[in-house]
């Protein structure tokens, strides 16, 4: 087990990222996932986003689809984490 204190998570966020970059991966930061899409087989074939920058809504087609959602801490009304963390992904 790692640990780095209470910052934890953020020295996760950024091992993973520097990771990602090396894999040249796609990156959609400041998008709300609305719903995944899936294939006649069941499995996920991609995701309806919206672009919280533009308000486009678009169809997002992947062979692999990875959530990363961050938390619900929001849900409590004192909470030390991120405004964004409100559980959405959660619920997808």
């Amino acid at each position: 087990t790692c640990a780095a204190s209470d910052r934890t998570g953020h020295a996760l966020l950024h091992t993973l990222y520097q990771g990602n970059l090396k894999h040249n991966t796609n990156f959609y930061t400041e998008w709300f996932a609305v719903d995944l899409v899936k294939a006649d087989d069941g499995s996920i074939s991609g995701v309806i986003a919206l672009c919280i920058e533009t308000g486009e809504t678009v169809f997002l087609q992947s062979k692999i689809t990875i959530l990363a959602t961050g938390g619900a801490g929001r849900i409590y009304e004192s909470s030390t984490n991120a405004y964004i963390n409100t559980g959405d992904g959660m619920g997808l």
